[in-house]
This record gives C-alpha cells, sequence and structure tokens, in this order.
C-alpha cells in the first residue's frame, strides 16, 4: 500500500516538476532569490527570538561533562566494530591530507609575513583561534563526519582548545560512534547539549562551559539562527540552512545517477532541496521515471527507511528545469549559487569553467555528493542558500586571525609626516594630526 502511495502520488505530482523556462525568466529568478531570502530572514528572526524566551529554549546544562581527560578509552570501546573503526581513520586520513594541502598552497597565508628596513618594519603575524566550539547535530541522524571535517582543519591549524556540544538521543544517551570519533580525535570536553541553547551555552559560557571564541558547525534552523544572533559577540563558520544539490546534466548523462543523487538530497532534511537543470527533455522525463524506480528499490532493499518524509520532500522542494540552452543554466546556475554542485555532460571542462559560485563542485557521473561527505577529503561543511557567491567550505584558514604590525623610526615619520597631516586635514580628524605633529616637534 505504501508503494502504491507514492508511486501514484509521484506520477501525479510529476506533472509539474519539469519547467520549461525561458531565457528572460533569469532576472525574475535573481530578484525573487532576493526578496525571498529577505522575507526568510525576517520571518526566522521572529521566531528565535520568540523561542529564546520559551522555557524549552533557556540555557540548560548538566554538571557532568562526557568526556573527561583523564577517562582514557571508554568502556563501549571494547564492544565497538571494527568496521567503523577503520572507516574513521581512513577519512581522518584524507580530511588530514587536504588539510595540510591547504595550509601549504595558502603557506605565505599562515606564516609571519615581515618586511624590514632601516626606517621601519611592516608585516602580519599569524595566530590560531584560542578555543572553538564544534556543533554536531543529531536528532534525526547523527554525523561523526561533522566531527571530523570539523576539527581536524582546525587542528592542523593548531587551535589550542576544542569543544564539542551535540544532543542527545530520546534515551539520552550520546551515540557510541559519535564518542569513539571525539576519542580519536583528542576532544575530551563534550556536553550533552543541542540546539539554540548550545550555541547560547559556548558562544556566552556557563557555570560549567567556558565561552568559546569561535563556533563552527551545521545545525537545524534554531541552531542556524542562533548562529546569526550570537554573531558579534562570537565568531562563527556560517550560516547553514537546508541542505541542497543543484545538477547540471545533458543527454550524455545517466537518469538513473541523477534520480539516485535527487534522493540523496532529499534524505537530509524536510527543507533539503533537489534540482535538476538540462537542456535534454527526455532526460528530465527519464530521470522522473528512475527517481520512481528507485522508490520501490529501496523500500525492498531498506526495510526502515521513511518514504514519507523523502517523498513529501520530493514533492516540496525538487524542481527539474529544462531550458534547450546550456550557457543559460550555468548562468541560472551561479545566480542559485548551490551548497552541492554536479556536473554531468559531455564536455565537463568547459562547463566548471563557468562555474563562478558553487560551494562544491562534483565532477562526472561517478562522484555522488556522498564521495566528498565520507572520503574524497574536501569538507562537507559548506555554504548553503546561495551564500557561495561570497563565502567558502570549511577550511583551515577559518582557525587562524591575522594580525597587521608596524613600526617607524622618527626618521621614517618625518619623511612620511606632511602626507599624514595633510590626509588627517582632508578628514577633518585634527588630533590625528596633533598625534603626528607632536612626534616631529619633539627635541
Amino acid at each position: 500500500n505504501i508503494e502504491k502511495f507514492h508511486i501514484n502520488q509521484f506520477i501525479n505530482e510529476s506533472k509539474n516538476w519539469i519547467i520549461p523556462i525561458k531565457n528572460d525568466c533569469l532576472k525574475n529568478l535573481e530578484n525573487k532569490n532576493n526578496s525571498d531570502n529577505k522575507a526568510s530572514k525576517k520571518s526566522n528572526k521572529n521566531n528565535i527570538e520568540k523561542n529564546y524566551t520559551e522555557e524549552n529554549y533557556t540555557v540548560k546544562i548538566g554538571n557532568e561533562k562526557l568526556i573527561k581527560e583523564s577517562s582514557g578509552i571508554f568502556n563501549f570501546y571494547f564492544d565497538f566494530t571494527e568496521d567503523y573503526k577503520n572507516l574513521d581513520k581512513i577519512s581522518l586520513a584524507k580530511i588530514k591530507e587536504i588539510s595540510i594541502k591547504q595550509k601549504n598552497v595558502f603557506s605565505s597565508y599562515f606564516k609571519n609575513q615581515i618586511l624590514k628596513d632601516y626606517l621601519k618594519i611592516l608585516g602580519q603575524v599569524i595566530n590560531p583561534i584560542n578555543r572553538v566550539g564544534l556543533y554536531v547535530p543529531g536528532g534525526r541522524f547523527i554525523y561523526p563526519s561533522t566531527i571530523l571535517m570539523s576539527a581536524i582543519p582546525a587542528k592542523i591549524a593548531q587551535v589550542k582548545e576544542l569543544v564539542a556540544c551535540s544532543p542527545p538521543k530520546k534515551d539520552g544517551t550520546i551515540s557510541e560512534v559519535v564518542l569513539y570519533t571525539f576519542w580519536l580525535l583528542g576532544i575530551n570536553e563534550v556536553y550533552k547539549i543541542g540546539g539554540a541553547h548550545a550555541i547560547a551555552a559556548m558562544a556566552y559560557g556557563t557555570e560549567n562551559l567556558k565561552r568559546v571564541d569561535k563556533i563552527v558547525g551545521p545545525g537545524n534552523i534554531y541552531v542556524a539562527l542562533a548562529k546569526k544572533l550570537v554573531y558579534g559577540d562570537v565568531g562563527i563558520d556560517s550560516i547553514a540552512g537546508p541542505s541542497e544539490v543543484l545538477i547540471i546534466a545533458d543527454n550524455s548523462a545517466k537518469p538513473q545517477f541523477i534520480a539516485a543523487d535527487l534522493i540523496s538530497q532529499a534524505e537530509h532534511d524536510p527543507n533539503s532541496i533537489s534540482m535538476l537543470l538540462t537542456n535534454d527533455l527526455g532526460l528530465a522525463e527519464k530521470t522522473i521515471l528512475c527517481i520512481n524506480d528507485h522508490l520501490k528499490c529501496l523500500k525492498k532493499e531498506y526495510k526502515n527507511i521513511d518514504l514519507n518524509d523523502l517523498t513529501n520532500t520530493l514533492i516540496r522542494n525538487c524542481k527539474i528545469i529544462y531550458n534547450k540552452d546550456m550557457d543559460f543554466l550555468i548562468k541560472a546556475s551561479n545566480i542559485i549559487a548551490p551548497e552541492h554542485l554536479e556536473i554531468m555532460t559531455e564536455n565537463n571542462e568547459l562547463v566548471l569553467k563557468n562555474i563562478e559560485s558553487a560551494g562544491a563542485i562534483f565532477i562526472g557521473d561517478y562522484t555522488p555528493v556522498a564521495v566528498g561527505d565520507y572520503i574524497c577529503g574536501t569538507n562537507h561543511i559548506i555554504p548553503t542558500g546561495g551564500n557561495s557567491r561570497f563565502s567558502s567550505q570549511l577550511g583551515v584558514y577559518d582557525f587562524i586571525k591575522k594580525t597587521s604590525i608596524a613600526y617607524y623610526n622618527k626618521e621614517k615619520l618625518k619623511k612620511d609626516g606632511k602626507f599624514l597631516e595633510t590626509f588627517a586635514d582632508f578628514e577633518s580628524l585634527l588630533a590625528h594630526k596633533y598625534s603626528v605633529k607632536i612626534r616631529l616637534k619633539e627635541n
């Protein structure tokens, strides 16, 4: 009955999935994105401010840390499956490899830069952020991979203190998989707390939790909006919204792969977004049929999968957009600026060359988003909601601070003094001018 319901529902709904759009719609799309974002932000801010005052969002945290420095190996360790231990270590090695390369590529970015001559010293010094809070989401799913993605770049950047918050399961415990991953990375300050109140606890501190300097990690809408509210009192990585995938494909792509990736993205969250942009109407139609087939297979292969959530998310948030002009589709993708972008075309390099905004790009038929989620080493904490227009995935560079330094001797100040005084005059900042002048008058 469930299977029949889903297939019939998809057949009825799929007529609205393929949207042939004309090139003159592009400006409307851009304007709509801007207006929707403004309305959403205003609504979300009102909601989070309301929820902060409700009893269930007050800051509460237990006295007991889940992990203490002296605890050593956890009791569950000996019962833990070797399979996951090996998976964790492989992912750790890959992410660490990329993070080290990242640091090496930007080597000048991470080194103290000092330019000296006999008159002056100019430059910058680099320091790691002192204390960082990692938010590790829970609830519907567990995310040990998020611990790896956030903690490893922080450790490569030599952050001095890492603290983590993660919500417990319904039985009040934290997953053993998650705890093992904390232990593997040497994170020994972990709190059993989630949601907006976890963000508040890390941002402002409690009797048991010392405040942090920066908070990183994804979460639900309450976590995202709480991070937005505390920003300024504490640093954040980004305001992560629902997960997204956008696939650009032509008639050379495999519709069964596209369909699988659209479905897998819908698994994350009821608000997750899955989009296909194609210049081939036949591919669009085949993709819809493949989605139907995959849902049947998923139900047969995985008895505990929740098809209701998947179906409802796809019906609400999956769109297949057709336009015969590939250049138009690329331009549309750049406006949308998706979190995950997959390119499955006859000429992937040409498409890639014209992509300006995307959080992470996956090229070819055999590079699903799951590759980036778990094994290839790129980071899966990525800007969403079009924010890749101005920001990047989490990296080593997010955990350092750059401080400029300057030294002038008297001769150099005398040489530049007239310029400084004149500039201060233009800005009417006379005390600035005086601070230079008094030094040049000194005997």
